[in-house]
């Protein structure tokens, strides 16, 4: 039998990552009033989506330590790092340069983040996701944002 330690699989490790994320919003959630089910406050749903996570999570943390499953890989810093400029470079433009160019913009980082997309997939992406997220957002939904600067 293994040890804890050798056991460390994706499923151990993705269970220990929706259990951080709902502690994190548990954390956040605190200072709101939940409220009943017929008069739901702000926390209501918040609080149920946390708690879900958390039961989720340490399901997955059980599984990962009580069978053998597909351990976990190296990590690749390259796709974390163009992925997470990707998004703050997104929330950094939106207000400035509106949701078409910010996602336009998103993408075209996003791109770099896996040599085996190709620029004409990614400019087709961006223009397609500038779009419907201008229509869907902006103008069915009415989110006070701007598309273009």
């Amino acid at each position: 039998m293994k040890s804890l330690a050798q056991r460390g699989n994706s499923d151990f490790y993705t269970g220990l990552l929706l259990v951080v994320v709902a502690a994190v919003a548990l954390l956040y959630i605190r200072t709101l009033t939940v409220g009943t089910v017929l008069e739901m406050g702000p926390g209501y749903f918040p609080l149920g989506l946390a708690l879900i996570l958390l039961g989720m999570g340490l399901v997955m943390i059980v599984k990962g330590l009580t069978t053998a499953g597909v351990p976990v890989g190296a990590v690749h810093l390259r796709p974390l790092f163009f992925i997470l400029l990707s998004f703050a470079a997104f929330g950094l433009l939106v207000e400035r340069a509106g949701l078409a160019i910010s996602i336009v913009v998103q993408v075209g980082l996003a791109h770099f983040a896996s040599r085996e997309t190709t620029w004409l997939a990614s400019v087709i992406t961006a223009v397609a996701l500038a779009i419907v997220s201008s229509i869907v957002f902006v103008w069915l939904l009415k989110i006070p944002v701007s598309v273009l600067p």
